[in-house]
Formats: C-alpha cells, structure tokens, sequence
C-alpha cells in the first residue's frame, strides 16, 4: 500500500498514512494507552460489575467510541465485568451478552419478529 497524507481523524494534524489507520501517531499512541488504563481500571477494581456509564464519564468516551473499541477486540478480558442496561427491556446485563446494546434475549426475540 502506498503511504498518503492525510488529516488525523481526533486532532485534524496532517500525517503520512501508511496503513488503515485514520488517527496519526501520536493519537494512536493516546488511544493505545486509554485502552490499556481502561483494562486495568476494570480488571484491578474490587467491584464485581462496573456498568459502562462509569467507563463512559471517567474516560470521556462516547457510547458509540466504546462500542467501536469493543468490537475491534480491544476489551476482551473486561466483557463479563462492565455491565450495561439493554435499551429494550432495562435488564443490566455484561457487554459480552449483547448486540448493538440489547441484550442477546431481546436481540433474539427481535430476529424471530423479522
């Protein structure tokens, strides 16, 4: 792949993209060390859940920011402990049970309404 320059997605700084990546170095390096301070503020607490909004406000991310993160795979030892409320039924369950922030109970019952 060619290298293009291109404006950083978080900080609009011009940088050389050289892979896939829409965020420039010195983004990237920020991002990678959230993601790490998340996983060991999760995985470190005494708490037995940690519900997302927590995560959200501490961090200052974006619901959306998480869910991308998330499925990316950057949250696989923390699934079971962050917690989040299903939008459809208000049941607290992990995010490791859930599709698009329903969780897998309701998301079933609305693939067999389709």
């Amino acid at each position: 792949m060619m290298a293009n320059v291109a404006n950083c997605k978080k900080c609009g700084t011009l940088f050389l993209q050289t892979s896939k990546r829409d965020i420039c170095d010195k983004c990237f390096e920020a991002q990678n060390k959230m993601l790490s301070e998340i996983n060991t503020f999760v995985i470190t607490s005494p708490e037995e859940t940690i519900p997302i909004e927590v995560i959200l406000q501490k961090f200052n991310l974006t619901k959306d920011e998480f869910e991308a993160f998330y499925l990316a795979g950057k949250f696989v030892k923390i699934g079971q402990k962050v917690t989040f409320v299903c939008s459809k039924c208000g049941k607290t369950v992990p995010i490791a049970n859930k599709t698009n922030f329903i969780c897998n109970s309701c998301a079933k019952k609305l693939q067999n309404e389709i």
